[in-house]
């Protein structure tokens, strides 16, 4: 993981300050799911997608971490209103890239990941609720990294939603490749080292592809 970490960094466009789309790039390279994607230069409008729609269209700069917040969101967009959104982004971004993806159908509730640094213990990982859930709920479950399979696993099943995993109402989610992902974060995490802050895979949800992460930030520390 170390060699695909480092060629990553070395091919940012900005040091150590990646932003939605780079940081998806590294999670594939880590073959972790992600929507297809295409990141558009600063007023670009002219665009058709080489995949299906619908369409999500966000702002994407390592400078703006609430997208949403900011009205920098555009979802379930057809071929002929991406322009407009991305016209409107535009206008609203003027010096910020832009993101276009494939929106990526589900079912179940959204799940949250990431990394952060525990001031008292160092580099840990965390799972739970995710989406509008996340600050609602407060179901999450933290462990130090890196962590195996089977404590992943675990996490997992402190979480008071765990029983959506359990055939709860019909839902067919599986607990097992969502295990194997915070392995990978926790991995990264560790990996990472003195240059990781934070990262924040949110929302995570169940799709014919498997678990796929939907939104993406990753803070570093540049490093002297």
């Amino acid at each position: 993981m170390k060699s695909i970490v480092d060629q990553w960094r070395s091919e940012l466009s900005v040091t150590d300050r990646p932003d939605e789309y780079e940081v998806k790039g590294l999670l594939a390279q880590l073959e972790l799911q992600v929507p297809r994607g295409i990141r558009l230069a600063p007023g670009v409008t002219g665009i058709v997608p080489d995949f299906q729609g619908p369409f999500a269209a966000k702002v994407c700069s390592a400078d703006i971490m609430h997208k949403t917040d900011l009205k920098g969101v555009h979802l379930n967009l057809g071929p002929g209103n991406l322009a407009a959104a991305l016209g409107a982004l535009n206008s609203a971004f003027p010096e910020a890239s832009i993101l276009v993806e494939e929106m990526v159908a589900f079912e179940g509730p959204e799940m949250i990941a990431g990394g952060l640094i525990d001031p008292g213990f160092g580099p840990a990982v965390m799972v739970g609720a995710g989406g509008i859930l996340t600050e609602i709920a407060q179901d999450v479950a933290f462990r130090l990294a890196p962590l195996n399979e089977a404590e992943a696993r675990r996490m997992l099943m402190e979480l008071k939603i765990y029983p959506v995993f359990e055939g709860f109402r019909g839902l067919r989610l599986d607990p097992t490749p969502l295990a194997r992902l915070m392995v990978t974060v926790s991995r990264l995490v560790d990996t990472l080292g003195p240059h990781f802050d934070q990262l924040d895979l949110n929302p995570i949800v169940w799709s014919r592809a498997g678990w796929t992460i939907l939104d993406a930030k990753l803070m570093l520390h540049k490093m002297i």
